[in-house]
C-alpha cells in the first residue's frame, strides 16, 4: 500500500521565472510562475489586488483628452489638460487656470508634454508647484494661479521639481537650478540661488535620508549638505543611470529606479555618503524585458501602507486590457534579497500619484481617456472583472522520478467579501499523454466556504465578509509533478491565498 504524506507549501518568493522548473519547484515551492493581477503581501501569501474606479464620474474636460499630470493638493485632486488645470474632490472639475476667479491675469500652461508638482510650505501657506517642461514653473497658494514670471531664463523650460533643504530644485535637460531658501521666486545666487549642469539629461529628482539623488540617463549624482553655502554635488556612479523619466521612487529605506537592464536599488551604507546599487528584478528579467518593449512611457509611484512599488507602462497601440505593469514589494528595508514580484494588466496609466494623507493613502492615474482614477479601490477595473492569475512552481514534491497519486488538499486563505476562483490541477508540465483532470471552481460568500455547485441557495450564508478560511477539495490523477493554477476573471472581492496542503501517496521505483 501507497503510503500518504502531508505537505504544507506557504506561498512566498513572489514571482519567479529564471530557474530550472524542477529546481524551483523543489527549492523555491510557495513561489510563482505566473502572477499576474496578484500581489505578495507583506502579511503573506498572495493576494489578488484591488481594483479602481474614477475619482470624479465626469471627464476632466468634459470629453476624452490625455491627462498630462495629476496631484493632490489640499484634499482636492488636481488634473492638467490641455493648457489647463482643474481641481475636483470628487464631484465636478473646477478649471483654475485662465478663470477670474484664481487667475485674473488669464495665465495658461504651455506645450503638450506631462505636467509635474511638488508643493513647498516655506511660509504660513502651502503651495503647489507646477512645471509643464516648456516655460517658466507656476504656482498656486489655493488663491491664485500664476507664473513665476521673476524665475530666471534658465528655468524656461522646466521638467522635474521637489524640495530639499527648504529649496524648490527644478531640472531642466542636464540643468538643475534651486531657488533661494524659504523663497520660490528668488533665484539669485548672491542670496541663496544654486545651478549646476551634469552630463546628460536629468531623469528623476528624488529626496533620499539627508541627499538630493539626481538621476540622470547614464550616471546618478547626491548633493548633500544642509544649505546652499555647503551643497556639493558628488557621483554615486557614472556607469549606471535611469533613462527613464518618472520611475524613480523612494522605497522605504531606498530608491527604486527602472534601468536598461531591469529594476535597480540605490540603499545608503553605515559609511556615510556610501550608497549600494544593484539590479534586484534578474529573478524576473525576461517579464522586465518584454515590459519594456511594450512600453514607450513609463510612470510609477509608491503604495507605503504595502510597502510596494509599481511602475506602469504604456503604449498607444496596447489594448487598455493589456497596459503592463510591474509590482515590487519590499519586505524588509534594505536589499534586494527581501523583494518580491508580480505583474499587472489593465491599469493603463500614463501619469500617476500616490501621497499619505491623515485620511488614508491616495493612490490616483490617469490617461488619455479624460478621466481621473483612484486606484486601490473597488473590486474592479471600474467595472471590468480583474483578470487574476497565480501559478505554483511544477512541484515533484519528493522525488521527480516517481510517480505519485494526489488525494485531498486544503487551502488556506483570507478574504474581503464574497470571491470566486477557479483551481487547476496540472500533472507532468501538461505534457501530451498526461492525463489532467477537470478544474474546479471555488467560492466563499459567507462565514463558512461553500463549494461552487453544492451550497444551496437560501440555506447556504452570502454576502457576509469573513476574515480566514480554509477550503478542502478531493484531488484525482497522478504523475511526476503536479502544478496548481488558481485564476479568477469576475467582479469578485479581493483575497489571499496563504497556504496550500497537499496530500498524496507516492509509488515505489517500477
Amino acid at each position: 500500500m501507497d503510503r500518504w504524506t502531508t505537505l504544507p507549501i506557504d506561498f512566498k518568493g513572489g514571482l519567479v521565472t529564471n530557474m530550472p522548473p524542477i529546481q524551483q519547484g523543489i527549492a523555491m515551492p510557495g513561489s510563482a510562475t505566473a502572477l499576474r493581477n496578484f500581489e505578495p503581501s507583506v502579511e503573506g501569501g498572495y493576494r489578488r489586488i484591488s481594483g479602481y474606479t474614477k475619482w470624479d464620474p465626469a471627464q476632466v474636460t468634459g470629453s476624452a483628452a490625455e491627462v498630462r499630470g495629476v496631484h493632490e493638493y489640499k484634499n482636492e485632486v488636481y488634473a492638467a489638460v490641455g493648457s489647463h488645470l482643474y481641481k475636483s474632490a470628487g464631484s465636478g472639475w473646477t478649471q483654475i487656470t485662465d478663470n477670474a476667479t484664481y487667475s485674473s491675469a488669464g495665465v495658461t500652461l504651455s506645450g503638450t508634454g506631462k505636467v509635474r508638482f511638488a508643493k513647498h510650505l516655506f511660509g504660513s501657506t502651502k503651495v503647489l508647484i507646477v512645471t509643464d517642461g516648456t516655460s517658466k514653473p507656476y504656482k498656486f497658494d489655493g488663491t491664485t494661479f500664476s507664473q513665476i514670471t521673476t524665475a530666471p531664463s534658465d528655468l524656461i523650460g522646466a521638467k522635474h521639481v521637489t524640495v530639499f533643504k527648504d529649496h524648490l530644485f527644478f531640472s531642466v535637460d542636464n540643468t538643475l537650478i534651486s531657488s533661494v531658501p524659504y523663497d520660490d521666486s528668488n533665484y539669485d545666487a548672491a542670496l541663496g540661488g544654486w545651478i549646476t549642469s551634469y552630463g546628460d539629461e536629468i531623469t528623476g529628482l528624488v529626496p533620499f535620508r539627508e541627499s538630493l539623488m539626481v538621476l540622470t540617463k547614464r550616471t546618478i549624482f547626491a548633493i548633500s549638505g544642509y544649505s546652499y553655502s555647503d551643497f556639493t554635488s558628488q557621483p554615486v556612479t557614472r556607469d549606471v543611470g535611469c533613462p527613464y523619466h518618472d520611475t524613480a521612487q523612494e522605497l522605504g529605506g531606498d530608491v527604486m529606479f527602472l534601468s536598461p537592464d531591469g529594476l535597480r536599488l540605490l540603499s545608503a551604507t553605515e559609511r556615510n555618503n556610501d550608497f549600494g546599487l544593484g539590479v534586484v528584478s534578474k529573478v524576473i528579467q525576461s517579464e522586465m524585458t518584454s515590459f519594456m518593449e511594450l512600453s514607450t512611457q513609463f510612470s510609477s509611484l509608491v503604495i507605503r501602507g504595502k510597502s510596494q512599488y509599481r511602475v506602469l507602462g504604456s503604449e498607444n497601440n496596447t489594448a487598455r486590457a493589456n497596459a503592463p505593469g510591474i509590482i515590487a514589494v519590499q519586505y524588509s528595508q534594505q536589499g534586494g534579497d527581501n523583494m518580491a514580484f508580480a505583474e499587472t494588466r489593465g491599469i493603463f496609466a500614463r501619469v500617476s500619484h500616490s501621497e499619505l494623507l491623515e485620511e488614508g493613502e491616495l493612490v490616483i492615474f490617469a490617461n488619455n481617456d479624460g478621466y481621473v482614477y483612484q486606484m486601490e479601490n473597488g473590486r474592479t477595473f471600474d467595472g471590468a472583472g480583474i483578470i487574476a492569475r497565480f501559478d505554483t512552481p511544477n512541484l515533484a514534491l519528493s522525488d521527480p522520478e516517481t510517480r505519485k497519486t494526489l488525494y485531498k488538499c486544503t487551502l488556506y486563505a483570507k478574504q474581503q467579501g464574497d470571491f470566486e476562483a477557479v483551481m487547476s490541477t496540472i500533472y507532468d508540465f501538461q505534457q501530451a499523454g498526461a492525463v489532467q483532470p477537470p478544474s474546479t471552481t471555488f467560492n466563499n460568500v459567507g462565514s463558512e466556504a461553500s463549494y461552487y455547485g453544492t451550497a444551496t441557495y437560501g440555506t447556504s450564508t452570502y454576502g457576509a465578509a469573513t476574515t480566514r478560511y480554509t477550503i478542502t477539495q478531493q484531488l484525482t490523477g497522478s504523475g511526476y509533478t503536479v502544478q496548481f493554477r488558481f485564476e479568477s476573471t469576475d467582479d469578485s472581492a479581493p483575497y489571499n491565498l496563504d497556504t496550500l496542503t497537499i496530500q498524496y501517496g507516492q509509488y515505489g521505483r517500477r
